[in-house]
């Protein structure tokens, strides 16, 4: 059986969509396994020896129609058998349509005509303790033959190699503190704190936690990290240069950190597939319930803006909280946020 699963859009999504890969591989153990998603999001999945093709394409790229046709082509050619599309984007419904595959199996929205043999509804609420983003995604594989116990945790797959050069990152740490990697900034300003609040939050860890603190981001964020840590007092806790200049860096190094705390994102999900203590940081416009995943395990906590003052959620949609982000978020101040980081490192021994 030869099986590709589409799922573009960032970090997250493509390691919570390898839960696919790795439990076909269960049902499965002589099917051929392809995953397409875009480049950047791609080493969460190297080394995974349930998926046996990456097809890492360009986001930019596979949105002009003639790449989207030559790519279309490419999986014809390749005749798969299943497609599964966690997806469901034009993007992901053409090349579906048109992939000649017998199974082509997605969730129950609209869609293009004959996009998919089986269109699998959406859950309605969480069913089980690892959140409804898994959830949702264990639903797709259902529908094919054969019984297996599933594994809902995504894994991350790291050589030796990749083990000690993450370790040689972390070597001017003080080795008798635990470390923190504190995702300093999120994926975009409506998924980032205020750089006040954040700034707060790294000045409590430092007057109350004899802990190492590295940061999470990329060279391009430098300078909104410089502002930041202008406003972070001087201390030897603080180690603002280690970091990974690339995801597969982050991942060598997360995996030698104690625990983490950042806005909600791929990083979180990274250090959760590690099984590090996470706090998560959520943006208003998130749901929480879809997206806090693995809350049934004690190392992991998190706080959402709606948790503490609902009132300002009432009747709105998700696009209304996304336009309001900004000033949602100066709703969200560290009053809220650090008697929770507070439970968090004592109840994980930092």
């Amino acid at each position: 059986m030869k099986i590709l699963i589409i799922q573009n859009k960032r970090i997250g999504d493509v390691l919570l969509a390898s839960i696919i890969p790795n439990n076909l591989k269960k049902k499965y153990p002589n099917s051929v396994i392809f995953f397409l998603c875009y480049d950047y999001a791609a080493p969460v999945l190297e080394n995974n020896p349930n998926i046996d093709h990456i097809i890492a394409v360009k986001e930019k790229e596979l949105k002009q129609i003639k790449n989207l046709i030559s790519t279309a082509s490419y999986i014809k050619d390749e005749k798969f058998d299943v497609i599964i599309d966690p997806y469901v984007k034009f993007q992901s419904q053409f090349l579906s349509l048109f992939s000649n595959a017998k199974k082509r199996i997605s969730y129950q929205k609209k869609t293009l005509p004959l996009a998919y043999t089986h269109k699998i509804p959406i859950l309605a609420e969480q069913d089980s303790p690892f959140g409804k983003a898994i959830d949702d995604r264990i639903n797709l594989i259902k529908c094919l033959d054969g019984e297996v116990e599933i594994e809902a945790a995504p894994k991350l797959f790291l050589t030796e190699e990749e083990k000690k050069e993450g370790a040689t990152f972390l070597q001017p740490l003080n080795k008798n503190r635990k470390t923190i990697m504190f995702g300093i900034l999120g994926s975009d300003a409506s998924k980032s704190l205020p750089v006040s609040y954040t700034a707060e939050i790294i000045n409590y860890l430092i007057d109350n936690y004899d802990v190492n603190i590295i940061f999470n981001y990329i060279p391009s964020q430098r300078s909104s990290v410089d502002k930041i840590l202008a406003e972070v007092k001087t201390s030897d806790k603080i180690y603002p240069d280690i970091f990974g200049k690339s995801l597969r860096d982050f991942i060598k190094i997360i995996y030698h950190c104690d625990g983490m705390i950042a806005n909600e994102g791929g990083s979180i999900h990274i250090a959760k597939a590690f099984k590090k203590a996470t706090f998560t940081i959520f943006s208003p416009y998130i749901v929480k319930e879809f997206w806090a995943t693995f809350e049934n395990e004690p190392q992991n906590q998190s706080i959402h803006l709606k948790d503490v003052k609902p009132e300002l959620f009432a009747g709105k949609s998700k696009k209304e909280l996304y336009k309001q982000s900004s000033s949602l978020y100066h709703e969200f101040t560290p009053d809220y946020i650090l008697p929770q980081i507070n439970e968090f490192m004592k109840k994980n021994s930092f």
